[in-house]
């Protein structure tokens, strides 16, 4: 989890400097979702969220998942939703990081910022390694065992 760079309000009538900003994430004309949902950054650069007056409040609130609807514990929040943000965050990792705006996550409004290479997929580890190989072995024990049995007792 990187560190917050600077959160503020901006008042409907001040001009908004995005000098620092990287990427600038916006409302899109539907007020209904973020008007860029899956950008990539570099380690080190500033994504803004910024909107004004819109008509609802929204809200960015850092997630586990592109599938999860709840907001990661002590994760990148820029409070509670409102209708003039803005709200900063300095990636300082790579990491794959996933947001949504808490009032309408069952809309689906929700992003996806790749940092640098992203968050590495973890490979599945088998729990029993060689499990298959064993129980081939054991398999073949018992065949073998069977049929020396009903070879020495003449059942064949």
């Amino acid at each position: 989890m990187a560190l917050l760079a600077n959160t503020n309000t901006v008042s409907a009538n001040q001009q908004t400097d995005t000098e620092e900003c990287n990427v600038t994430i916006g409302i899109d004309s539907s007020g209904m979702a973020f008007d860029k949902t899956d950008v990539s950054i570099d380690v080190g650069d500033t994504v803004c969220w910024i909107w004004e007056n819109e008509s609802m409040g929204h809200n960015v609130a850092e997630v586990d998942s592109e599938d999860s609807d709840e907001r990661t514990s002590g994760g990148v929040y820029s409070g509670e939703p409102a209708t003039t943000v803005d709200f900063r965050h300095t990636f300082t990792e790579d990491e794959t990081f996933h947001y949504i705006c808490e009032p309408h996550v069952a809309g689906d409004m929700r992003g996806k910022i790749t940092v640098g290479d992203g968050t590495p997929v973890q490979s599945e580890e088998r729990e029993t390694p060689g499990f298959n190989m064993v129980l081939g072995i054991v398999s073949i024990g018992c065949a073998l065992m069977v049929t020396v049995f009903k070879e020495l007792n003449g059942l064949e």
